[in-house]
């Protein structure tokens, strides 16, 4: 457990921190001489049981606010001292406004230096202590009296604190690993330090891990967790790593990045959240504000973009964009802190509902519905809200990320939620049922529409149906749903086009005997495909006619124009990528030659050349020197 120890500057702090723990967290030249803590400050100390208790001990100094925002996020405990010679002052106040905002929700309040005052005076500054947190609208407090240089009421303070730690629920590891640095520094031997805030997941030695700061991967060559040595780093742990890679050095590192797992590397500068403003603000927060933003261990600047209203009032909550200075890694469910521009005051905090926001439409209210389904802490109800009122899907993989869920937990999700689960890997995306079949009719209903307005044609692409469809959807979606049509027999399909049953087109008894015609002089039973002059000599018509035919022939799917002068059937096409693929397939690399697809089709080199270049300028195929290949998940899976 994490114990963040707050409190107005020389309220006796560190001392009592000293005190509990017996290590002075006072670790600076400067801050030793002038009897203040202006940077961070840790102690620890290990339980009977063998768990340890971590002490973070954060400036009091308004001047050093900053410094103590970098410290306590991920904090179990707030320790709020007050010293009942002053009582609650403004840092005490901002203190706890902000354990607040962070989400701690248990505090117990050390009321030091009651060797100096009478009991009349430490009653009254218990009951001011009392209204200051049921105005801050807190239940779970307790008050304890101690003396640290006299030693006064300090056991009963641990024995609270020992019971604070036993109702603390170990946390869960099953999420992808994140950890604040707040310190960086080089240990002669050993190279690089970082320490910090363990925020999720865990990891262990030796694991691969990727610095925020210009996404270069990392090795964990040490660990250190709430001052011991091991093997193994976890949430809610205060740890310090040893780490080593190219381009990481004391200089690519600072405070406020972080240590990822590699899949959460994923920079973003607009962060949607849910804000709340102090009830102490002297005016509400208008739209476009700038602030200091405090968020992990990062301190940046932000505005503060209003979607509902132009403006928060003091006291209560909405919905904002954060538009940032520079990247940030949040994910959902982050607690964040924003001062004021000059950096003085606390106004409010929060935390992050969508990370990765999009860059238009922020206030449109369909995106203000969005966000509003999203502000639950369950993520497998946030899902199914999402699939439920996305028309296009949830994709899987940002689901993933944004809510720091390993994607084996959100196929868990979808199964258990009945949701249709389409594409692979990064590309997978959730439908609740009503909505992908509203998908597929939506395809039905349009393909319609394009053959009434253009009945000579046989029916749509693929990128005519993309065009068609609004929202935007990928090709990928497009082909499995249209893949799922052709299944249930809802459309046919020939070559590249899809169309509906009912339709036919009509030509004239003259054009569909030189469809006919054209069709048997391009048939690859022949041989190599003519070219367009020899097929209309075979046939004994005008080059002219023979062309308008053609074009006819590759709007209705019957054939593909090649190149130029020259066209081929679709089965035929069809039948030499099938030997390309074989070819790839049966060889060692996965590659083959012209010459050995010439052979293997048994045509002549120029119409084999022509095929392939086509197959390039397709995508089908890759020309790599004389050699091509299919880039394909079978082949992959074949080579590896």
């Amino acid at each position: 457990m994490i114990i963040a120890v707050a409190g107005h500057v020389d309220h006796g702090k560190t001392q009592l921190t000293k005190a509990l723990t017996g290590i002075n967290t006072d670790r600076l030249i400067e801050e030793k001489a002038r009897g203040l803590s202006i940077d961070l400050g840790f102690a620890y100390e290990t339980l009977p049981d063998g768990r340890n208790l971590g002490f973070v001990d954060v400036p009091g100094h308004e001047k050093f606010i900053h410094n103590m925002l970098a410290g306590i996020a991920g904090i179990d405990l707030g320790l709020l001292v007050v010293a009942t010679d002053d009582g609650v002052m403004p840092q005490t106040r901002e203190h706890l406004d902000i354990l607040n905002l962070l989400g701690i929700e248990c505090f117990i309040v050390a009321l030091t230096k009651i060797d100096r005052v009478s009991s009349k005076r430490v009653f009254e500054v218990r009951n001011t202590v009392k209204r200051l947190f049921n105005e801050s609208n807190i239940s779970q407090f307790s008050i304890y009296d101690v003396s640290a240089t006299q030693n006064k009421g300090i056991q009963t303070l641990k024995d609270a604190i020992r019971k604070s730690a036993d109702g603390i629920k170990l946390k869960q590891t099953d999420h992808y690993f994140r950890m604040a640095i707040d310190r960086s520094f080089t240990i002669k031997g050993s190279g690089l330090i970082v320490t910090g805030m363990v925020f999720s997941g865990a990891t262990n030695l030796s694991k691969i891990l990727t610095v925020s700061s210009n996404g270069v991967q990392v090795r964990v060559r040490g660990i250190r967790a709430n001052n011991q040595k091991k093997d193994k780093a976890r949430i809610g742990e205060r740890c310090a790593f040893n780490i080593i890679g190219r381009n990481v050095d004391i200089n690519s590192v600072r405070r406020g990045n972080w240590l990822l797992h590699p899949k959460l590397y994923k920079p973003t500068r607009r962060v949607d959240v849910e804000l709340a403003i102090l009830k102490n603000e002297p005016k509400p927060l208008k739209h476009w504000t700038p602030t200091h933003l405090h968020i992990g261990a990062d301190h940046l600047m932000a505005r503060v973009a209003i979607l509902e209203g132009g403006k928060i009032a003091a006291g209560d909550s909405g919905l904002a964009q954060l538009v940032l200075a520079r990247d940030t890694f949040a994910v959902h469910g982050d607690h964040f802190i924003i001062r004021d521009q000059s950096a003085q005051r606390t106004i409010g905090g929060g935390r992050v509902v969508d990370p990765y926001s999009p860059n238009r439409g922020r206030s449109r209210p369909n995106r203000l519905i969005t966000l509003k389904s999203m502000l639950d802490d369950n993520p497998k109800r946030i899902l199914k809200t999402l699939a439920e009122k996305s028309v296009t899907g949830v994709r899987l993989f940002n689901f993933s990320v944004t809510h720091n869920i390993p994607i084996y937990q959100i196929e868990e999700f979808v199964t258990s939620l009945g949701l249709i689960q389409i594409g692979e890997n990064a590309e997978e995306l959730a439908f609740c049922k009503i909505r992908w079949y509203e998908f597929l009719d939506r395809i039905v209903t349009n393909i319609s529409a394009f053959h009434l307005s253009k009945p000579k044609i046989l029916g749509p692409t693929i990128q005519d149906i993309q065009l068609l469809l609004r929202p935007f959807f990928q090709l990928e979606t497009l082909k499995i749903a249209l893949d799922n049509l052709v299944e249930k027999k809802r459309l046919l399909s020939r070559e590249s086009r899809y169309y509906l049953g009912w339709h036919n087109t009509k030509l004239s008894p003259y054009d569909q005997s030189l469809l006919n015609k054209a069709s048997t002089a391009l048939s690859p039973n022949f041989g190599s495909p003519p070219t367009v002059s020899e097929a209309a000599n075979k046939i004994g018509i005008e080059v002219s006619a023979l062309k308008k035919i053609l074009k006819i022939g590759v709007k209705l799917g019957i054939f593909v124009q090649i190149e130029k002068n020259r066209y081929i059937s679709g089965k035929a096409l069809e039948q030499l990528k099938r030997v390309a693929r074989k070819m790839c397939l049966e060889s060692t690399d996965g590659q083959f030659t012209v010459f050995a697809y010439r052979d293997e089709i048994r045509m002549g080199r120029n119409f084999a050349i022509s095929i392939l270049e086509y197959f390039d300028r397709t995508g089908f195929t890759r020309k790599i020197g004389n050699y091509r290949r299919i880039d394909n998940q079978e082949l992959e899976q074949k080579l590896n």
